[in-house]
């Protein structure tokens, strides 16, 4: 499982497990987020998004980590990404 431009040694998500994919597809909680290869994007536990297949899943323990890797938040669950980590906050 690659991400476009990635190399393996390059990706420091890990692949889902079944257990864990079992948790996405009940939406249940588990730790970290996770990184979805073939759309790009991080979801987080619980999002109401399509279920994407395992074989296009990794897990990060944190949004930032997958948004160092190059995916994105996702636009239905903000992907577990705050103001802060996202680098998008701003002062007035």
């Amino acid at each position: 499982m690659k991400r476009a431009g990635l190399t393996g040694a390059e990706i420091t998500g890990a692949e889902i497990t079944a257990a864990e994919y079992q948790d996405l597809l009940q939406r249940a909680a588990f730790a970290g987020v996770y990184g979805v290869v073939s759309t790009g994007i991080v979801c987080r536990a619980g999002c109401p998004a399509r279920a994407p297949f395992a074989r296009n899943v990794l897990v990060y323990p944190t949004a930032a980590a997958a948004l160092a890797e190059g995916f994105r938040p996702c636009k239905r669950c903000g992907g577990g990404v705050t103001a802060a980590s996202s680098g998008n906050s701003r002062s007035v």
